[in-house]
Formats: structure tokens, sequence, C-alpha cells
């Protein structure tokens, strides 16, 4: 790989990181300012999961159009929708960090919910007693951010094979 290769890699795909964690920020205040949770919220998560398949498509088939190659390899591809998608979900767990930092009420909210959970989950059992004693030591909005980051790159190392898949470019063979 050429050092302008590489860096049109990085920058390209950086670039529209960027945009695509702005995405998720933009839509997690959304629903912040309209009074739901940011965290352990499913429709938020179905529409950052939403965000993440289009953007890594299109950031990604940017990057693979730029590089006007008439090979692009799967393994290109995943590369390049990993790396945007953990860029994504840094600049979404740091926006995270603040929210919970600067919101208590958030981190709260947040507690409650699992404790409710685990009550549910784990009911007449001294067990839940130790885990929410236990998670309400532990719980920062550090954690919590570090969390969703976690989530964000996992959920979209899972639908990145597919994206790549859909994004490849074999080599055309000639006829001689």
């Amino acid at each position: 790989m050429t050092p302008q290769k590489k860096n049109s890699f990085f920058t390209q795909n950086s670039l529209f990181g960027l945009f695509v964690g702005l995405s998720f920020i933009a839509v997690a205040y959304a629903y912040y300012k309209g009074g739901r949770g940011v965290s352990l919220n499913p429709q938020l998560n179905n529409v950052i999961l939403l965000l993440s398949i289009a953007g890594s498509f299109i950031g990604v088939r940017k990057y693979r159009d730029e590089l006007s190659a008439t090979h692009f390899s799967y393994g290109q591809a995943l590369g390049a929708c990993i790396y945007l998608l953990s860029v994504a979900s840094v600049v979404y767990g740091i926006f995270v960090y603040f929210l919970y930092r600067h919101h208590p009420e958030l981190l709260e909210n947040y507690l409650l919910s699992v404790e409710t959970t685990f009550r549910e989950v784990y009911a007449g059992s001294a067990l839940a007693d130790n885990m929410i004693s236990m998670l309400k030591a532990f719980t920062t909005p550090t954690t919590i951010a570090m969390a969703e980051i976690f989530n964000k790159i996992l959920s979209g190392i899972l639908f990145s094979f597919f994206v790549a898949g859909l994004l490849r470019k074999n080599k055309k063979h000639e006829l001689i």
C-alpha cells in the first residue's frame, strides 16, 4: 500500500466516521430533548444501527470509488467499514460521557432502569441486591460511555461483514 493510499484511507474514513458519529449525536440529542432516555433505549439503538449501516455503506463506497481500483477486496472493505464505525463510536462515546456527566438525572434513570431489570430477572434472590450495590458503586459516566463505545463497535462489526460483501469489487478478467 503506497503512502498516498494509506493517507487516503485514514483521511477519507476518519472524516466520514466523524460525520456518522455526528449523526449519532444529533439523533441522541433529539431523543434526550424529547424526554426519552439515551442509553438502554431500543428505539434509539435501532435508529443508530440504521445510521451505522447506511453511513458505513456510503462512506466505504465513496472510499472505494476514490481509489479507482479495479479490485477492492472483501478485507479492504471490511477494514474500512470497521475503522469508519470505530471512529463514529468514539465520537458518540465522548458525547455520551459529557451528557451523563453534566446531567446526573440521566445516570439516576440509567441505574433505576438496570435495577428494575435485575429485580425482575433475579426476583427473590440475594444475588440481585449484591449486583445492584456493585452496579451503583461502579457505574459512572465513564463506564456508560465505554459501554456505548463497545456496543456500537461490536454491532458495527457484525453488520460490516454484510456491508463489506456488498462493496467488494472483483478483478475483471480479460479474454486474450
